[in-house]
C-alpha cells in the first residue's frame, strides 16, 4: 500500500513540474511576442506625437509649398507626393487650393527642420458653437417640440 501511495505521489509531483516548465515556456513566448507587440505599438505612437495640427488662412501656394498666413508674416509647408489634400470629403489636388482658403490638418517635422504636409482640409473657417439655450428636447413640452 505504501509503495502505491509514493508512486501516485512521484506521479503528481513530477506532472506538476512538467506543468510548471510548460507554463514558464508559454509565458516566456508571451513575453517574447508582448515584447514584438509593444516594439510595434511604441513606433506607431512615435509616429503619431511626430504630428502635430495646424489651421491658417492660405496666403498663397508656391511650387510645392503652402504659405499659410501667420501674425508675423507667412508659414512655408512643405507638400508631398503623398500629402492628402480634400475639400467637403473629396480629394483635391494643390493647383485646387486657392489664396483665402482656409486649411487645417496635420503637419510633421522634416529632416532639414521644415514642415510637411501629412493631411489637410480645406474649407471655410471653422465657426464657433452656438451657445446653449439651456432647454434640452428632453425637458421640453410636447407643444414645444
Amino acid at each position: 500500500m505504501k509503495t502505491l501511495q509514493n508512486s501516485i505521489l512521484r506521479t503528481l509531483a513530477l506532472s506538476l513540474v512538467c506543468l510548471g516548465v510548460a507554463g514558464r515556456l508559454a509565458g516566456a513566448e508571451a513575453t517574447v511576442s508582448g515584447g514584438a507587440a509593444k516594439a510595434g505599438e511604441t513606433q506607431r505612437l512615435a509616429a503619431r506625437k511626430s504630428t502635430y495640427p495646424f489651421r491658417g488662412e492660405v496666403a498663397a501656394v508656391e511650387g510645392k509649398a503652402i504659405m499659410v498666413a501667420k501674425k508675423s508674416g507667412t508659414r512655408p509647408i512643405e507638400v508631398g507626393a503623398d500629402s492628402l489634400l480634400e475639400r467637403d470629403g473629396t480629394v483635391i489636388r494643390l493647383e485646387d487650393v486657392k489664396p483665402g482658403d482656409y486649411l487645417r490638418g496635420m503637419l510633421q517635422k522634416t529632416e532639414s527642420g521644415g514642415e510637411a504636409l501629412v493631411r489637410a482640409s480645406a474649407g471655410g473657417k471653422y465657426d464657433k458653437p452656438v451657445a446653449k439655450t439651456g432647454k434640452t428636447t428632453a425637458k421640453m413640452d410636447k407643444a414645444e417640440r
